[in-house]
């Protein structure tokens, strides 16, 4: 058969041709254009950041050539404090592939009901307001522990403990230029924070140590405590300070029906300002590079982006994270189990899992008071001493944690506990004689317990989606109450309407977990009677003891004899139980390897100093 070339062929081989080399053509251009846009952003990006400099050092000579001269600031024969200025604790920009800009996604397993500073207490609004967007007068070295300056320059502190001054530095800055002054200080703490019109009330304790801050000049600022406290520091330099020109332009009821009216001092801000169409808190929060930090480059974090997003369902955020649309993660212990063994999983992320002063205690918290008027079973001791030794703790770490915890005897971290303490057994014959004493008892013959009223002895566990407690463990707790005659209902809600619960303390029993969030825990804030409605004491637990060796401990300078009163704060709850005390549980994270310069540290992560490479944007 003879094959022909004929002109119909060439007429369709020219076209091909012609398609093809246009198609390169095309390509060749889309390319040459694409860097002419990359060229054109950094040009932008290095403009920006140019006008920000000049802008910061004018705002620093402004404020110098008003600033007292050097320790006229200072009341005299007082010693200074000058701290290590903050910088990195592991230099990003000395790093081979080092590049500034893109974009980290952390997927967050909860959510936030607002951005505002101050009216939300929990770790999602803290990660994004308190470590991103504003910033405090000092703050704790990731290794060490010791204080270092932020916004301030330099303090000094009263002898006796009763009062405290800061000098704060010239250049320091607000997202729109402002500078950062004492009447900004003194607005945090004295206008907002413990303003009872506003929903501060779980920071208000803390601050509440401060009787009156004045400012001195409009860079020196003066605390005066009630009394001296260990804590008095960690109240006036570790809390984030709002620019007043800012909040003072809204009301109490705007900033309390608010959900973004966020401004600060830090690297990131939100990346929509528009105070008329806010964050709604169901979507994903994104924070633009601050091009107005004020911070010099050996403190001005690399990254150019940051997204969070809300993933509640622990299945679904390893897909994410998995499938590119996420960088970081908390895994559960199952997850770490899995994942740090698989190989094709490590050569993407990071496993990562440490006990740091972040790291916390999970527990499952009873209601020691009244819910809508009446008493919960856990008013006794008796019944909350049997539920602790009902339940196998030693089976909940392996079979539900993956043996990554370790027991809990108590709210303490391992540091600051009293090591004679052990955990109490598992013991069931133990728990019924306590239930017996108790005055619960089978008095029908049908297996169920009651009291000498005739009310059986049921609770309700209110967890959140996504909880380990809630959805794994939850089945090994209703069977081991089966067996005591105890009936256990569940209750699965959203972390919104969990939060919400738990401040109007409509719930039996509720599983959570508490970080540290400092080298020494101070439980005031959560088990001091003075905090139950207002304060984070939402288990409503009342022990006079208790209240006053904590009062005595707060008010005790010398480490040593601090910690015994810790030790006997331990040996009461030890025997009170106001929680069960499941696990002391580390910190456990997936990151992406594309997020390059992590390290763990013994305060957690210092997500300012990592970056990603060009290639990998």
């Amino acid at each position: 058969m003879e094959i022909r070339f004929g002109l119909k062929d060439f007429v369709v081989f020219f076209l091909i041709f012609a398609l093809g080399a246009g198609v390169l053509l095309l390509l060749v251009q889309g390319e040459r254009r694409w860097e002419e846009t990359r060229a054109l952003r950094q040009s932008v990006e290095q403009q920006t950041k140019l006008l920000a400099d000049i802008e910061r050092a004018l705002n620093a000579e402004r404020a110098s050539a008003s600033a007292p001269a050097a320790e006229s600031w200072a009341r005299p024969n007082v010693p200074i404090t000058t701290p290590r200025p903050w910088d990195f604790q592991s230099d990003p920009r000395s790093q081979p592939n080092f590049a500034t800009g893109g974009t980290l996604t952390e997927l967050f397993e909860g959510k936030t009901r607002t951005l505002t500073p101050y009216l939300a207490n929990d770790p999602y609004s803290f990660r994004i307001v308190h470590e991103s967007v504003c910033e405090s007068l000092a703050a704790l070295d990731p290794v060490s522990f010791e204080l270092r300056g932020v916004l301030a320059e330099a303090w000094q502190e009263d002898p006796a403990g009763r009062w405290l001054r800061v000098k704060i530095r010239n250049d320091a800055a607000f997202s729109d230029g402002g500078p950062v002054t004492a009447e900004d200080v003194r607005f945090t703490f004295a206008d907002y924070i413990m303003n009872q019109e506003f929903n501060a009330g779980a920071y208000r304790s803390e601050a509440g140590q401060i009787e009156k801050i004045e400012a001195v000049s409009n860079k020196v600022v003066e605390f005066t405590f009630k009394e001296p406290r260990y804590t008095n520091l960690r109240a006036a330099l570790r809390n984030s300070i709002l620019p007043a020109h800012f909040y003072k332009g809204f009301t109490p009821e705007q900033l309390n029906a608010s959900t973004s009216l966020l401004m600060g001092s830090g690297p990131y801000r939100l990346e929509s300002l528009d105070p008329e169409n806010q964050w709604k808190p169901d979507s994903e929060v994104v924070l633009a590079r601050n091009e107005r930090y004020w911070g010099p480059p050996e403190r001005t974090p690399p990254i150019g982006r940051l997204r969070f997003v809300f993933v509640p369902d622990n299945g679904a955020r390893l897909v994410e994270l998995e499938e590119g649309r996420g960088d970081m993660m908390r895994s559960t212990p199952e997850q770490h189990a899995a994942k740090s063994k698989d190989p094709s999983f490590n050569e993407e992320y990071r496993a990562l899992a440490w006990t740091n002063m972040r790291s916390g205690f999970a527990i499952i918290a009873w209601n020691c008071g009244p819910r809508n008027g009446k008493p919960t079973p856990f008013a006794d001791a008796r019944v909350r001493r049997a539920m602790t030794q009902a339940f196998d703790r030693e089976r909940i770490n392996r079979d539900f944690f993956e043996g990554l915890c370790e027991v809990a005897t108590g709210p303490f971290p391992k540091w600051q506990a009293d090591p004679a303490i052990k955990p109490w057994p598992f013991d069931i014959e133990a728990s019924r004689r306590l239930l017996a004493d108790a005055g619960w008892a089978d008095r029908d013959g049908d297996g169920a317990i009651e009291n000498e009223r005739g009310e059986a002895l049921t609770w309700e566990l209110t967890s959140a989606r996504g909880s380990i407690v809630g959805e794994r463990v939850s089945p090994y707790l209703i069977d081991q109450c089966k067996k005591l005659g105890v009936a256990v209902t569940t209750r699965v809600v959203d972390a919104a309407t969990l939060g919400q619960l738990r401040q109007s303390l409509d719930y039996d029993a509720m599983p959570t977990q508490w970080s540290w969030s400092d080298p020494t825990f101070d439980p005031f804030q959560t088990l001091h009677s003075s905090q139950i409605g207002g304060g984070d004491n939402w288990i409503q637990y009342q022990n006079p003891e208790v209240d006053a060796l904590i009062e005595q401990a707060r008010r005790t300078i010398e480490p040593a004899a601090r910690a015994e009163l810790w030790h006997q704060v331990h040996r009461i709850l030890h025997e009170d139980q106001p929680s069960l005390y499941l696990l002391n549980v580390p910190w456990m994270r997936f990151i992406s390897k594309r997020i390059e310069n992590v390290h763990t540290y013994p305060a957690g992560l210092d997500r300012r100093e990592w970056f990603i490479p060009a290639s990998k944007q």
